[in-house]
């Protein structure tokens, strides 16, 4: 992810495997249209899982404990965490890489993937 912007689809049907979207897109997004967008935390289970799978797996822990989190959430304690952070997503954008959209029941479902911290480009 170094040295590239990520993109900032507007549109849920702009949104592609493989795609590296800015978070406060996907957040527009997940406002604008019903969807659902899950965030990973870990490579191998973002690619190799489910999220019903997951789900059932980390059923004991807490949403914010879990390798994985719906965006808003992930936003809202990022938020309370950190006052700066719709700030410091404007000086460094944090782009998160789409790897899957599969329908789930009525509303599609969109699977990313965080970056490592050491992954952002910080220049």
């Amino acid at each position: 992810m170094k040295g590239k912007k990520p993109a900032f689809p507007v549109l849920l049907s702009s949104l592609s495997t493989g795609m590296v979207a800015d978070i406060r897109a996907l957040e527009q997004i997940s406002v604008r249209e019903p969807c659902e967008i899950i965030v990973y935390f870990e490579k191998d289970l973002a690619y190799n899982s489910t999220y019903e799978k997951d789900l059932h797996e980390y059923e004991k822990f807490e949403e914010h404990e879990r390798p994985f989190i719906p965006l808003p959430l992930f936003l809202e304690i990022q938020r309370e965490m950190n006052p700066a952070f719709n700030d410091a997503l404007s000086s460094i954008p944090l782009g998160v890489t789409i790897v899957r959209i599969e329908q789930a029941g009525d509303k599609p479902r969109i699977i990313g993937l965080l970056p490592f911290l050491d992954e952002m480009d910080l220049s």
